[in-house]
């Protein structure tokens, strides 16, 4: 009998050291739900400003709005134009835009069709159609359309600029 009174007092020891380790241990957990669910609304949130710089930038294109449609670009971007060499800068990319606003019609427009915002919230990826309506001299529409890659990066004020855009037609 001596040993069943000293089991009692260490099986009650044992199950508060399990108890105290449980809910440490779900403290920590909820504390690990907690960061998480911050992050994923950080990305959320980034997400939502790309779209909708996005939707801006297309807006601007389809206006023919050089200067509003260069200004989504970061100062030291790349466009990968197609059958063209890579041009970096802004200077070099209004050099590009500037013809393409210029033409006769409805003009350029895209759609996102995914986005996806890195884990370290410095870089994201759009990926989406686009269609690119001109007309000719006689009234006649040529309507091209095609996929684009846009990678977007985190500048030092919090804002969303394109780092590097290409795009090819799909015919």
């Amino acid at each position: 009998m001596p040993r069943t009174r000293h089991v009692l007092p260490m099986l009650a020891a044992l199950f508060a050291m399990i108890l105290t380790t449980s809910c440490d241990q779900a403290g920590k957990k909820d504390g690990q739900s907690e960061q998480q669910q911050e992050i994923l609304q950080a990305r959320a949130a980034d997400e939502a400003a790309i779209r909708a710089a996005s939707a801006a930038w297309s807006q601007a294109a389809a206006a023919k709005d050089l200067d509003k449609a260069v200004s989504f670009y970061a100062d030291d971007a790349m466009i990968l134009p197609e059958k063209a060499p890579a041009l970096k800068g802004n200077e070099n990319i209004r050099k590009n835009w500037a013809p393409l606003l210029a033409l006769p019609g409805p003009g350029l427009s895209w759609q996102t069709s995914s986005l996806d915002v890195a884990r370290s919230g410095e870089l994201a990826y759009e990926t989406g159609t686009y269609n690119f309506v001109t007309t000719d001299n006689e009234g006649k529409s040529t309507d091209n359309k095609g996929k684009y890659l846009v990678i977007w990066k985190k500048q030092s004020d919090g804002s969303w600029k394109v780092a590097v855009d290409t795009d090819n037609p799909d015919r």
